[in-house]
């Protein structure tokens, strides 16, 4: 068997292999986040390549995202893209996201974003709905989502404004009981994004998430999650009246 020159033997072995191209997205450090890194891993395997995740803080992921640092950011509500303009929507949502009100065992009736006006907030620095949907109210603002529960737990807020998704790290720090209030201040389909330069893929990635939901890959993973998610708030919510 011939040898080849080795300048060529080592141009071929830096080559990616087929299929194998590794894109960079940024990825926040909550249950949420990690969920849809799950989906998002396996779109971009059906398209032929790899994501790979930089675990940021949500402010500071969506702005890696927005310069090209990295090359995407999930999972974001609709319209992001009026803010970080160099990010462009995949036009088919990955999940739907509840918001709720967490408190200590304040009870309210939940209206809407308006309906927190009069309490205490704690809200998640870089969740860019909440951030919007309490502009001009009382609130703090916590690094994630479980210095939002302990900032709770201290007293520190009246409601922590999260995802229903946040059960299982109520769990994980041993910070019930808890309410979590129904029904949601709000309910809305996120989204991945990618940076521009990537703009290419994202009617292929619309079409892989189309079709995980269609196999059952999607709702497979869903659904452990909303398995977790009972099981985690039973041992923690409050008692009702």
């Amino acid at each position: 068997m011939p040898r080849l020159p080795l300048a060529l033997l080592l141009c071929l072995l830096s080559l990616p292999a087929f299929g194998q191209d590794k894109i960079l997205l940024s990825q926040r450090d909550d249950p949420l986040a990690r969920i849809a890194a799950r989906i998002t891993a396996e779109a971009f395997h059906r398209i032929g390549h790899r994501a790979e995740f930089l675990v940021l803080p949500s402010e500071r992921a969506l702005q890696s995202a927005d310069s090209g640092q990295t090359k995407g950011d999930l999972v974001r509500m609709a319209g992001i893209e009026k803010l970080y303009q160099n990010l462009v929507q995949v036009p088919e949502p990955m999940l739907n996201y509840d918001t709720v009100a967490f408190t200590k065992g304040l009870g309210f009736k939940v209206e809407g974003w308006e309906s927190l006006r009069p309490f205490r907030l704690c809200i998640l620095r870089g969740n860019k709905l909440a951030e919007i949907g309490t502009d001009g109210m009382e609130r703090t603002l916590a690094n994630d989502v479980p210095q939002s529960i302990m900032m709770l737990g201290a007293g520190r807020c009246d409601v922590a404004v999260l995802g229903y998704i946040a059960w299982p790290e109520v769990d994980r720090l041993k910070e019930g009981p808890l309410r979590s209030l129904d029904p949601p201040i709000s309910s809305v389909p996120l989204y991945l994004y990618l940076n521009k330069e990537k703009a290419d893929l994202a009617p292929k990635l619309a079409q892989a998430l189309r079709q995980m939901q269609a196999d059952g890959f999607t709702p497979g993973i869903l659904g452990e999650m909303e398995r977790d998610i009972q099981e985690t708030r039973q041992r923690n919510a409050m008692p009702t009246r």
